[in-house]
């Protein structure tokens, strides 16, 4: 066991992480007084949900579980603790590894996305590298129209132009998120709609998902 004077160090993989997602969590560890050091090292690649290691008697129960609300709190639907193992990635005592997924980033905007949370639509977003998007699937015609897409992390805004200069448009912000598959639990991210769910256009009425293999 620690002595009182020693507080474990929580070195953290933050590759997968977007910079808000970074701010949030260094300010709930600094507001519970946990010590910690963002890594620049990479996070394995058999980690495809967040893992806190540490070793017995470090740090108490209650301790990780203030860890695994902080967590959960920034999105992640799963979070797991064990101990650290010699035949894997492990710290001297006194220090704790909190490794996040790196298979994706909300940071890179998929290129196929899946309507989600809007009834029996089951339309793609198909995000074109010149700029344009377009749909499959689609329940309204597209034919002709011109859309535009931006994107800046973790907020991504489709437009639809119209000839006399005036434009639609709906925003979405980024969630990273764990989902329950045939395969077991898979990241994700879904982008949810930040304006109204009311457009005569109802491509900009649903949320969008991509899931990841691991």
């Amino acid at each position: 066991m620690l002595s009182a004077c020693q507080q474990p160090v929580v070195h953290i993989y933050h590759e997968g992480l977007s910079d808000t997602q970074r701010f949030q969590l260094k300010q709930q560890f600094e507001q519970h007084k946990i010590h910690y050091e963002f890594t620049q090292l990479a996070t394995p690649d058999k980690y495809s949900t967040p893992h806190l290691l540490y070793f017995p008697g470090d740090v108490t129960e209650a301790y990780i579980q203030n860890v695994e609300r902080i967590v959960k709190g920034m999105g992640f639907d799963r979070f797991d603790s064990q101990v650290f193992s010699h035949t894997g990635h492990y710290y001297t005592r006194g220090n704790l590894g909190l490794y996040f997924p790196s298979a994706y980033s909300e940071r890179v905007l998929p290129e196929l996305l899946f309507a989600h949370n809007c009834g029996d639509q089951d339309f793609q977003i198909n995000i074109k590298t010149n700029g344009q998007w377009t749909a499959m699937n689609s329940p309204v015609d597209i034919k002709g129209l011109k859309l535009e897409w931006e994107f800046s992390e973790p907020f991504l805004t489709l437009r639809r132009h119209f000839d006399d200069g005036t434009y639609q448009q709906q925003a979405y912000q980024a969630k990273q998120h764990q989902v329950r598959t045939l395969q077991g639990y898979k990241p994700a991210v879904t982008y949810e709609v930040l304006g109204h769910r009311t457009y005569s256009f109802s491509l900009f009425n649903c949320d969008l998902q991509a899931i990841f293999a691991d």
